[in-house]
């Protein structure tokens, strides 16, 4: 079976983000699960660290690994909670009620907005959804749990 599943993938870590994110797709599905392993075993032996791996700009990692507790103190130091809903649904933080008022400061801070669902949201890189289509809020607070947040 010829596949081409890392496709696009130039790096080490590239191919390590798309096997994290294929594994996680095709869980349950051993005869697919195998053919992901094989290939990123070879994909991982032809790209060594030295040739795949690009310079790292360093302000970019420390902006990327601030964490979601670290995202709310920074809330509570530029904003005024009034109106505002926010929520921990798994490793994501939504914000939500008027945010109208706050979107400038709220894309600073590295929030993205969702339109379908309504609310703002952080989440690392690292913890991107691989779904396509868009998830209603409910069916992610249903399935990671809910930590509502004061920001008084």
């Amino acid at each position: 079976m010829k596949s081409n599943l890392f496709y696009g993938c130039t790096s080490s870590a590239e191919v390590q983000l798309r096997f994290d994110e294929l594994t996680k797709v095709f869980t349950g599905q051993e005869e697919m699960l195998r053919v992901i392993r094989t290939e990123y075993s070879t994909l991982m032996n032809v790209l060594t660290p030295a040739q795949s791996e690009e310079p790292v700009d360093t302000a970019e990692v420390v902006k990327e690994r601030a964490t979601v507790a670290e995202k709310i103190k920074e809330l509570q130091g530029r904003l005024n909670p009034e109106g505002l809903h926010l929520e921990i649904c798994g490793l994501w933080l939504w914000c939500s009620g008027r945010t109208f008022q706050v979107k400038d400061t709220l894309k600073e801070l590295g929030f993205r907005y969702s339109a379908n669902k309504m609310s703002w949201y952080y989440r690392q890189d690292e913890h991107r959804s691989s779904n396509q289509a868009p998830v209603p809020l409910e069916i992610i607070r249903e399935k990671y749990g809910v930590t509502e947040v004061s920001l008084r």
